[in-house]
Order: C-alpha cells, then structure tokens, then sequence
C-alpha cells in the first residue's frame, strides 16, 4: 500500500524523472525503452548485485567505496561484470552527463548473471554475458530530521553469511521487502531487523 506519508525510502517528487535516459548493457535508452529479458538472471531468481549512489553537489558520495563493494560481491557470487572498475565509472559518468544532472541525485547500479538460455537456477544457463543497468533519477531526499522516524523491530531476520550473506547488496532482497511490509503494519517508518541469534 503506498501512502503519501513521509517515510525513510522517500525522495522528493521531481518530474523530470518521467523522462529521464537509462543506460541498459552500453546504450543510452528513454525510461519507456529501457527493458531486459524475462530469462535475465536477476529477474528470474535475484542472481545480480547492486549499489545505491548519491551525488552531490558534483561528486558521487563514496564512489571508490561503492565500487569495489559491487566488484566484492560479484567476486563472492561469482559473477564476472566483464567491466574494469574505470569502465563502470564511466558508464556512471555517460549516464549522468546523458541525463544533464550537474546535483542532487541518485543511481541504482545493477549488475545480474545475465540472460540465461533456459529458465533454470544453474549458472551455466546464464550464457550471454553479465546485464548490467544504471537508472539515474533527479531525486533529493525527504527531510526527517524534524520529525525524526518511528522504528519497529520486525519478525523478518537477516541472514547467515553461509545462507545469505547481509554484507552483499544482492537482488535477492525478499528477506527486507517483508521487513518493510512488516514495519508499514507496525505502523513505523523503518524496520529494525536482527541477525538469528537476535542481535
């Protein structure tokens, strides 16, 4: 259920946002273009990796830091991204400059196994190379510091390294979208998870 309430994953409502470009594998698409096959790895099982970018005022936050977070987590799923470091930065880069964004916004870095050539969960079908998706929006966040936000300790834990690593931002993120949806029938703005052993 969406409200209109101000919440912890909000961004301020920018309408340049229904036009922005996406950079899907190399190209530079209008948002309504921008498409991946439903035999992608990510798509069909959460097999990919992502990072969460914000730049401000003309720089990225913790670019170095992003970056070899997301060549970490591939390197612990295996994943090639068949990019150099330098490479996925730039690609950053095209896709801000193609976007005319100079401040103020965010990017959703994705890597997944690629598009695989029968739907099943063995890597080796992933055949045809990493997808990789930038979506770059205009987007300051919410303010909350007046308000302050309203945490609940929710039933969802996170996982086991040896299950599912909580230090890799995988798209296998099932786990947090139940916390989320546990935290909104709490009435709170934020979940508060906890490992198994409950801290």
């Amino acid at each position: 259920m969406l409200t209109d309430e101000i919440t912890a994953h909000e961004a301020e409502d920018d309408p340049r946002n229904q036009h922005i470009l996406i950079y899907v594998d190399g190209n530079i698409v209008p948002r309504s273009e921008a498409k991946i096959s439903v035999y992608d790895s990510g798509f069909m099982l959460g097999d990919g990796v992502w990072e969460g970018l914000r730049f401000y005022n003309g720089t990225w936050a913790f670019l170095d830091e992003h970056i070899n977070r997301l060549f970490e987590a591939a390197k612990a799923i295996d994943l090639d991204i068949n990019l150099e470091k330098v490479e996925l930065v730039a690609a950053l880069e095209k896709t801000r400059l193609a976007n005319g964004i100079t401040k103020d916004a965010h990017a959703r870095l994705m890597v997944t196994r690629g598009r695989k050539r029968k739907p099943f969960q063995h890597p080796r079908f992933s055949v045809y190379g990493p997808t990789v998706v930038i979506i770059m929006e205009h987007s300051r966040p919410k303010s909350m510091e007046q308000i302050g936000i309203k945490l609940a300790t929710v039933p969802q834990v996170r996982g086991l390294p040896m299950s599912q690593d909580p230090k890799l931002n995988s798209h296998s993120k099932l786990n947090c979208v139940l916390a989320c949806i546990q935290a909104e029938k709490a009435g709170a703005d934020e979940a508060l998870m906890l490992d198994p052993l409950g801290f």
